[in-house]
């Protein structure tokens, strides 16, 4: 499809479906340049706009700003954010039907994270708070060279997505030049094939997961794969998303597909937060955020810009999403880029690494294809895949009282079919699973897959 056309046809979608998205990119395409203080006075405004609205709207806020003497035209300054608790996914999990403002607008409809293993998060999104985000996102594409319209491929680890693509949303994804490739599993065999089939489609952008797409790199490179030809089709760049994407994994794909690899960062209930630009600079989506960075132990605001990241959407009146404790480590910074943007940047440097388990017949199974897994399952809590050698996983359950008496074997049956492999899986039920010092829940451990990463190699 012609770019143009996919153009055209995506706004005219976004337009049925009730959304500003191009409208919306209009004005951040003009709000990226404007001087600080500028930008500070719209995000004040939408603030006052956002306290507001809540205090009108929603029970769980207003009785919230009472307790804590918050009159809602009392905003003065950005500061009084501080002034609001703090909030986390337990917060908007237990107190969605009382955050909900169901009349906000149009296509009010619950959304759903990923989840780290497997508690997956559940909230309220719109026509409006979508267009909002999608614009930010489409925004930051055009900073590395990829235009609405252009042909974009997903390589991501979502079955459900993938699986639930019926004639319809086939004829979508062409109409709108998106292409899905699942990243769930990856090996020699598969990669070559993807290769084959992005390049005669023309891909102008790969967008993925950092650790699927520093695996692809070293089974490209390991076979000696030739990708001049998806070049010359078009590729332009590649974005990551979802994990720390770390200078050496930067240079690793950079360097094997010959295009500019850019990183975005972002939560599914916090919003795009920041998208790398032509320089590098992962740049905030000032417009629409306010960020804190605390001390993740005193909470109190970190001196040297780096601590636990705070996330205040101003444009998400639908389930408002004010001073979320992200668990995310980051350092903030109000250098001026060479790009010629006012907008703020941020570095993520801690929390969340996805990971992979390494079968002995050589198959890298991403951690997502567990969590999927353990969703179809009833009353798996938790789950955790621990591999500390080669042809053995052990997997951790925490369950609760709906867990079916087959439940292990429906677990071993599925997992046995992830693998794809004929490793030995052992399973013990435990009554919970520790998180990793950052607060975050890990699916895999795998020692196995890092000591190959360490070594540079890709089969044990």
């Amino acid at each position: 499809m012609y770019p143009s056309v996919a153009r055209a046809f995506f706004a005219a979608q976004e337009r049925l479906l009730g959304r500003r998205t191009f409208a919306v990119l209009r004005e951040l395409r003009e709000s990226q340049f404007w001087p600080r203080d500028r930008i500070d006075a719209l995000r004040l405004a939408r603030f006052k706009a956002l306290a507001a609205s809540v205090y009108a709207h929603t029970p769980y806020w207003r009785r919230v700003m009472d307790e804590h003497g918050i009159a809602p035209d009392a905003i003065r300054s950005l500061d009084d954010v501080r002034r609001f608790p703090f909030i986390n996914r337990q917060t908007l999990q237990t107190h969605r039907e009382e955050m909900v403002w169901r009349g906000e607008g149009r296509r009010v409809l619950i959304a759903r994270t990923s989840g780290s293993t497997n508690e997956a998060l559940q909230f309220y999104t719109s026509s409006n708070r979508e267009s909002h985000i999608t614009a930010a996102r489409m925004r930051g594409h055009e900073w590395v060279g990829v235009r609405p319209g252009d042909k974009e491929v997903y390589f991501w680890a979502a079955p459900v997505e993938i699986n639930a693509q019926g004639r319809l949303r086939q004829v979508r994804d062409f109409l709108t030049n998106n292409y899905f490739s699942n990243a769930l599993l990856l090996n020699e065999q598969v990669a070559p094939q993807y290769l084959a089939n992005w390049t005669r489609w023309g891909v102008n952008c790969l967008f993925g997961y950092v650790s699927s797409m520093a695996l692809l790199a070293q089974l490209v490179r390991k076979q000696s794969l030739d990708v001049r030809p998806l070049r010359e089709r078009g590729l332009r760049a590649i974005v990551t998303t979802s994990e720390i994407l770390s200078d050496a994994d930067r240079q690793l794909i950079t360097e094997t597909f010959g295009v500019p690899t850019c990183d975005s960062y972002g939560l599914r209930e916090g919003g795009l937060v920041g998208h790398d630009c032509e320089r590098g600079t992962l740049h905030t989506i000032d417009e629409q955020l306010i960020l804190e960075v605390i001390d993740p132990q005193t909470l109190q605001p970190a001196p040297d810009g780096t601590g636990e990241l705070v996330v205040t959407m101003l444009m998400s009146q639908v389930q408002p999403v004010i001073r979320y404790r992200t668990g995310d480590i980051v350092t903030m910074s109000d250098a001026l880029c060479p790009c010629g943007r006012t907008l703020r940047s941020i570095k993520v440097s801690g929390g969340r690494m996805m990971d992979f388990i390494v079968t002995r017949n050589g198959n890298w199974v991403s951690c997502v294809a567990i969590l999927y897994m353990a969703r179809t399952i009833s009353g798996v809590v938790h789950i955790q895949a621990r591999q500390e050698r080669i042809g053995h996983v052990h997997l951790l359950l925490a369950v609760d009282e709906s867990f079916p008496p087959d439940g292990k074997e429906q677990v071993l049956r599925q997992m046995r079919a992830r693998l794809a492999s004929d490793d030995e899986i052992t399973l013990e039920i435990v009554d919970s699973i520790e998180p990793a010092p950052s607060g975050k829940y890990r699916p895999v451990i795998s020692k196995v897959a890092e000591e190959l990463r360490r070594a540079g190699r890709l089969t044990p």
